[in-house]
């Protein structure tokens, strides 16, 4: 009886997970000084943003997704990124023209 509760778990989990990933239109991680895109296109000011933020910071770790929903993309930023830092790469990117 466990073991089919582990392996349902288990194959819920990773249909989850695979969702979630078909919905990512990009994917950046930030380490140290370092900014590196991990899935997807994302706009070069979005990426030109982060890079200044990462120089000045040089201590931010975490990721930056953007998140397909209804016609556009929106940001989902980890918890370990700053609030501030989280809050004013939202606000950068509210303020770009979006496609469509």
């Amino acid at each position: 009886m466990f073991s089919i509760l582990v392996v349902t778990s288990t194959a819920l989990f990773g249909l989850l997970y695979l969702l979630r990933r078909r919905q990512e239109s990009f994917c950046i991680t930030i380490q140290g000084i370092h900014l590196n895109v991990k899935r997807g296109r994302p706009p070069q000011a979005l990426l030109s943003h982060c890079q200044q933020l990462v120089q000045d910071a040089r201590t931010l770790r975490g990721t930056i997704r953007g998140v397909k929903r209804g016609g556009g993309v929106i940001l989902s930023c980890s918890r370990s990124i700053p609030a501030s830092y989280r809050q004013d790469i939202r606000l950068f990117w509210q303020n770009q023209p979006q496609p469509g």
